[in-house]
């Protein structure tokens, strides 16, 4: 992957993982766990972004985007969910397919096609996973839910939205855990076990693992 492909993506995953929030310090271990890289490749990126003025980093506590790498963040995110809802909604591919197809296209796109592509899509404001699409603005000011991880046994709840990673999403559709589907939270197995979950509807039963109930998005009805 070129490097400066590797920045945006850098620079898209921090404000991902802020929520938006520009003063939210995101640790250099949440974001290589994200990007599946380690941790020395994201020290030596940050090191790079600071010294272009797209970030900001504390050490011992995490880097924050400047206004510099929060516009080309947004850029970035705006293209891509565009893309994934125009593959999801024109032609139909799944949750997976769309992000992955979305990858190789959203970095190339200009302005005005984006621009265009969002009249076109007759301007949606959330991508096939729940996410947040800024608009021609890049305003952006997502609304913040609670984790699937930080519920408790009986909690009742709609799944909101997916935090944009492949690997999450194709577990997602292996398991049959759609946007939007509602259910009760069961318990959790022993030994650290996954989450069980039942749908209110079919009272079907799936399990989920802690560490992907930390990147899904509910509200608890």
């Amino acid at each position: 992957m070129a490097e400066s492909v590797s920045k945006t993506l850098y620079l898209q995953t921090i404000l991902e993982l802020s929520g938006g929030n520009q003063s939210t310090q995101i640790p250099n271990n949440q974001i290589a766990e994200h990007l599946h890289v380690t941790p020395s490749s994201v020290s030596n990126m940050m090191t790079k972004l600071q010294d272009s003025g797209e970030v900001n980093v504390e050490p011992y506590y995490g880097v924050t985007l400047t206004a510099k790498g929060r516009k080309t963040a947004l850029k970035l995110i705006r293209s891509h969910r565009l893309f994934e809802v125009f593959l999801g909604a024109k032609l139909q591919l799944s949750l997976s397919e769309t992000h992955r197809n979305a990858d190789n296209l959203d970095h190339d796109a200009d302005e005005k096609m984006i621009n265009a592509l969002d009249d076109f899509l007759e301007h949606p404001q959330y991508c096939p996973h729940g996410l947040l699409i800024p608009d021609a603005e890049f305003d952006y000011h997502p609304v913040h839910y609670k984790k699937l991880s930080e519920l408790s046994a009986g909690d009742q709840f709609r799944v909101n939205s997916f935090i944009e990673d492949i690997e999450l999403l194709q577990y997602l559709e292996l398991v049959h855990f759609p946007l939007h589907s509602t259910w009760s939270l069961q318990g959790q197995l022993p030994f650290e076990g996954p989450l069980l979950l039942e749908h209110t509807v079919s009272h079907e039963q799936v399990q989920i693992t802690h560490h992907a109930a930390d990147f899904i998005f509910i509200e608890r009805i």
